[in-house]
């Protein structure tokens, strides 16, 4: 599994494939997606260590982020520029659009701001003027490269051109900017 989320991030089509095809695709996607939230909860969360509920609140975070912006890439995909494919073959492959967004505990080592979470990492780039040169340009790039795996993914798990699995992608972040943007919290 740790071998197809490295390939998944340099953009190997196999990986995506593998997730989407595979018998057990969204059970690793399950996986990959925990591991890597749990991992930003304990590290960058201005929570406590022993704050459970917010740890645990942070992991629903994350997890209805992936189903969110997953069902957003489906839907735009599927019905708005008709690319044929499942549901889970996009869930799956969204997962691995994730583990770039370790990246962000780089960025927290380089702070004297504390990173926080409103509702999914990616809505950080709304934040970034606050943070220094350094700290913003690996948000950004955590954002960027999140946004090129799930349109690489989406290309794969939807047929479709490069242009329209590009579209899909970012029209599903764009909305879960605008969702994120209104429910801050």
């Amino acid at each position: 599994m740790i071998r197809q989320v490295i390939r998944g991030a340099t953009l190997r089509r196999d990986a995506y494939l593998r997730a989407v095809i595979g018998t057990n695709g969204t059970a690793d996607a399950v996986l990959i997606v925990g591991a890597v939230y749990l991992a930003l909860s304990f590290t960058i969360s201005t929570r406590g260590v022993a704050d459970v509920l917010g740890h645990g609140r942070f992991l629903l975070n994350g997890a209805f982020a992936w189903l969110a912006v997953s069902g957003i890439v489906y839907l735009v995909a599927r019905y708005g520029l008709h690319g044929e494919g499942s549901f889970q073959g996009v869930l799956a492959m969204s997962a691995l659009a994730h583990p770039p967004l370790l990246l962000l505990i780089a960025a927290q080592a380089g702070t004297a701001v504390p990173l926080r979470f409103v509702a999914h990492p990616t809505l950080l780039m709304l934040e970034a003027w606050r943070f220094d040169a350094l700290t913003a340009g690996l948000v950004i790039l955590a954002d960027l490269w999140f946004v090129v795996i799930l349109a690489a993914g989406t290309r794969v798990a939807m047929s479709l051109s490069l242009d329209k699995a590009v579209m899909s992608a970012g029209a599903a972040y764009g909305a879960w900017w605008v969702v994120g943007s209104i429910f801050r919290f």
